[in-house]
């Protein structure tokens, strides 16, 4: 145990860990991300009310029990690059460290005290073979794990490889991820609440259908935590 000490010192003289957002080397007792990033990032408070930016705009769409999103997402912004590396650079750590802080909020919620488990909005198997990974799995690994619930990430499948959202109007975004969903085993969620965990929330077309799906194939209560809204 001591060499490893020994070693894991030296390493970090070598490669200082640095921060995910600003990468500038961290301080001691800095986790992950540096205190002034910290201090910037733009973190909201829509776990205190049952109505807020989430479920106004998720309104008439799907039937949502709550919602929220940890952080506020907008271009060239702290937030666009720990998601960037967390959705194209495989770094895995950032979906799950925020969404270790997102659990603690959600725990401080009167409306999240209920849930059953854990669900991330999955990828069509081919986009997720090409990817290697789902990033929505990573941030509901770190909800689960502050806030000690199961997540089942095999119950729930895309059945359609649905195009990019990117560049489609709303109605577009809306028809193309239409009946997108589909339950493979309803039973594992039929009259249990839901978490449904999303890495960004845009216009709501993909996390309405899934919402629905849920709903009308399994007859279970769903909310909504997503990392960032845009």
């Amino acid at each position: 145990m001591q060499i490893k000490s020994y070693w894991e010192s030296f390493v970090s003289i070598l490669f200082p860990p640095l921060c995910v957002s600003c990468e500038n080397v961290l301080l001691y007792q800095e986790e992950f991300i540096c205190t002034t990033c910290r201090f910037h990032l733009p973190i909201n408070d829509h776990y205190l009310f049952k109505q807020n930016e989430i479920t106004q705009r998720l309104l008439g769409k799907a039937p949502i029990d709550a919602g929220a999103a940890y952080l506020s997402f907008s271009k060239s912004s702290l937030v666009q690059v720990m998601i960037h590396k967390l959705k194209y650079s495989k770094d895995h750590r950032v979906g799950i460290y925020l969404g270790n802080c997102f659990g603690k909020e959600l725990l401080a919620s009167p409306f999240y005290t209920n849930i059953d488990v854990v669900v991330p909005v999955p990828l069509h198997r081919k986009k997720q073979r090409i990817r290697g990974y789902n990033q929505s799995e990573y941030i509901a690994q770190g909800i689960a794990q502050t806030m000690l619930l199961p997540v089942n990430q095999v119950d729930f499948i895309r059945v359609i490889d649905t195009e990019t959202q990117t560049r489609k109007s709303r109605i577009e975004r809306h028809d193309n991820v239409e009946e997108a969903f589909s339950c493979r085993k309803p039973s594992a969620f039929e009259h249990k609440h839901v978490l449904l965990v999303d890495d960004v929330f845009t216009t709501g077309a993909t996390i309405a259908s899934a919402i629905q799906t849920l709903v009308e194939q399994c007859h279970c209560k769903v909310s909504v935590a997503v990392l960032a809204v845009a």
